[in-house]
């Protein structure tokens, strides 16, 4: 038998041991494998329902703190009488859910003076009559509510709604949360939202693959997915909990995950995997490890013949190999004299803290002032040439790269500093060297000097955006600023106010002293408005002599004392040729139902209501009207 027959044999016969020994270890330990998988499911799975529970939560908070906020309601408290106004506001807020069961408002006496509620979920929400309004002194929520400080929040147990002293059916399980009301530093009473439960609670434990169990801190079951032995705790004062739920719920493969929603009983979420899923997967597994065994064992057959052929053209190969590693290493000084001449730089730097140099083209000098024996005794490392402001950016895309497992990637441009403390920006495309093992070795990064380029292109985002007479923004930094700023308002609810402003009479400017005098006004103008602004706030010229300035993190009556105090900086400053100018001003703050277009056509209004009634005035748009209107 020749020796590539034996060839031949010997490595179909190992692969058929390979294949056969794999399938074997592979039934053994699936089974571990499925319930290891699904429990890491289980923990993402867990997590997205403690984000579901928790964005539950604070929608309602929000709901509170608007109430507290509330200019109406606060107006009303301060007039000490309840209108339709604060009890339409109350209702309002009830019709944006349909899960609101209660919203309610009592004094510091313990006086119920507003009650919205619904009958069940889904009904139609309406103001309770005063007649039936009692008084909450000797509740506990009342009083654990009236020991809280200004902005804190009280939440309840989630547990069954009680009707006369009595579990109501059919099931109502509910979920207090309720803040302190102060009116100008004093405590006067408290909010309170009551919540039904029932249907997200449905959604909550509703799975085909997982039992979910909710249960409190003495892991008394709430609700779960097969809805037995719910409620328990509550509905029998003899209840023991059963043993066997017990078992199921300490089982090995059972995930537990606390609810971080801050009530008192301590919620948390148990997830099992149910048997059936667990063995769908093994048996999905095995099928699918089952065709991989037989595509070994038919390559088994054409890899053996291909396998036994090699030795005999071993020797022809290696020296052809070696031929090609010579000719490589030929090309490759030949492309490393071409960096010399190049502006590029080829960098080769170490994987510890200093990021120390292992190799540098003699082309950094052009870059970087420093010369190759600079990096070589280490006497300079590549990390201390970069921007202290960036450093921590380039290292941050470097250990993604890493976490990634990327062979090449181009970071961020970023600056450096030469030997002559001068800045540089540079685009850096970076190579990820790894031994065997997957150890990294080193980087190399091939560096271009982008300076000119990033400097032209401040250049024009610069002209850009700046009105070119007075150098503040333009017209199109602030429509781009103002969508920015909306788009914050809606996604997280922060507050941004407008001021839109118009020089009083400023056409009798141009009339008698000419329109180089205006412009000079409005320089003037800008610069006033601009001085008297706070760091974050932004102003720009909206149009001819029109001035609009953006205030984020800015609540409507903090916009309108700084519009007034605007208006008092104008009218006492002295301009040039004409000397006294007033301005008039618009004021409105973005709110839930108006869109940017018309929460500017809102100001405008504003600032127009400022010049019909005599000018050098602040005028306030009244959103909550528009809001109606549409």
């Amino acid at each position: 038998m020749s020796f590539r027959i034996k060839l031949f044999f010997i490595f179909l016969f190992y692969g058929l041991v390979l294949a056969v020994t794999a399938q074997f270890l592979m039934i053994k330990i699936n089974k571990d494998v499925v319930r290891s998988d699904s429990l890491k499911k289980a923990a993402l799975y867990a997590e997205d329902l403690d984000e579901s529970f928790q964005r539950n939560i604070k929608n309602s908070q929000a709901k509170l703190k608007a109430l507290r906020e509330s200019i109406i309601f606060k107006e009303n408290f301060r007039e000490h009488k309840v209108t339709k106004y604060s009890q339409a506001l109350f209702l309002d807020i009830a019709k944006t859910s349909s899960n609101i069961m209660q919203l309610r408002f009592i004094d510091k006496n313990g006086e119920e003076i507003i009650r919205v509620e619904r009958t069940n979920p889904g009904q139609e929400a309406y103001i309770t009559d005063n007649a039936y309004l009692q008084n909450k002194k000797n509740r506990y929520y009342f009083k654990d509510i009236m020991k809280l400080r200004n902005g804190e929040f009280w939440y309840s147990n989630l547990d069954l709604n009680i009707e006369h002293g009595k579990i109501e059916r059919p099931l109502k399980p509910v979920l207090r949360i309720g803040t302190p009301f102060y009116f100008e530093g004093k405590k006067e009473g408290i909010l309170i939202i009551n919540i039904f439960m029932q249907s997200f609670l449905d959604t909550l434990v509703s799975s085909d693959i997982y039992k979910i169990y909710l249960v409190d801190k003495d892991e008394y079951i709430l609700v779960n997915t097969e809805h037995k032995d719910e409620w328990n705790r509550y509905l029998s004062k003899e209840y023991k909990k059963e043993k066997k739920y017990l078992d199921s719920l300490n089982r090995e493969d059972a995930y537990k995950f606390d609810l971080h929603i801050g009530t008192p009983d301590d919620l948390k979420i148990v997830i099992i995997p149910s048997q059936e899923y667990i063995d769908a997967q093994i048996k999905e597994n095995i099928y699918q490890f089952l065709w991989v065994v037989l595509a070994v064992v038919l390559l088994s057959f054409p890899l053996s013949y291909l396998l036994s052929i090699v030795p005999a053209k071993l020797n022809s190969k290696v020296d052809t190999l070696n031929q090609r590693l010579k000719e490589e290493a030929q090309q490759k000084d030949i492309l490393l004299s071409l960096f010399d001449l190049s502006d590029a730089v080829l960098f080769q730097w170490n994987n510890d803290s200093e990021w120390s140099v292992s190799f540098v083209s003699k082309s950094v000098e052009k870059l970087l002032g420093y010369k190759q024996d600079d990096f070589s005794s280490n006497s300079v490392a590549y990390a201390s040439c970069i921007h202290h402001d960036d450093l921590l950016t380039v290292h941050n895309e470097l250990k993604e790269a890493i976490e990634k497992n990327l062979y090449f990637f181009t970071h961020a441009p970023y600056r450096v500093i030469t030997k002559e403390k001068k800045i540089k920006w540079i685009l850096d495309n970076t190579v990820i060297v790894k031994d065997e093992s997957g150890e990294i070795v080193n980087f190399v990064g091939y560096l271009t000097d982008i300076t000119e380029l990033k400097e032209k292109e401040f250049e024009l985002n610069n002209l850009a955006r700046i009105d070119q007479l007075t150098k503040i923004s333009n017209r199109l930094y602030l429509d781009e600023l103002l969508l920015k700023q909306y788009y914050r308002f809606n996604r997280y609810s922060e507050e941004c106010s407008i001021i839109l402003v118009d020089i009083d009479h400023f056409k009798e400017v141009n009339d008698n002293y000419g329109h180089l005098v205006g412009d000079k006004i409005l320089v003037e103008f800008a610069q006033v408005l601009q001085n008297s602004l706070r760091k974050d706030d932004v102003v720009g010229r909206w149009g001819g002599e029109e001035f609009l300035i953006i205030l984020p993190h800015t609540q409507l009556n903090q916009a309108v004392f700084l519009a007034e105090k605007l208006c008092r900086i104008v009218r006492e400053n002295e301009f040039s040729v004409v000397g006294k100018k007033t301005a008039s001003f618009g004021v409105a703050t973005f709110v839930h139902g108006l869109n940017i277009e018309q929460s500017v056509d809102l100001v405008d209004k504003a600032l127009y209501e400022a010049k019909v009634a005599g000018r050098n005035m602040v005028k306030v748009a009244d959103a909550k009207a528009s809001i109606k209107k549409e």
